[in-house]
């Protein structure tokens, strides 16, 4: 029960950091006609692998401890 409780929790902090982050890039436009800053594109880049690869695996194991559960 704990464990699915933790999948759960770690999918609602993923998608709402994931949110945050887009919210922050929506309200702090690029300069028109200069490049985003380094670490930006670097974040950007790694995006994928930080939030949405351990989010889609937090929900393969929680549909997987939900399908085995009695």
């Amino acid at each position: 029960m704990f464990v699915k409780w933790t999948f759960i929790l770690f999918g609602v902090a993923t998608l709402v950091v994931f949110a945050l982050g887009k919210v922050l890039a929506f309200l702090n436009p690029p300069r028109p006609g200069r490049p985003r800053p380094p670490m930006v594109r670097r974040m950007e880049r790694s995006a994928g692998w930080l939030l949405l690869i351990p989010f889609a695996l937090a929900v393969v194991m929680l549909v997987i401890a939900l399908s085995t559960a009695p």
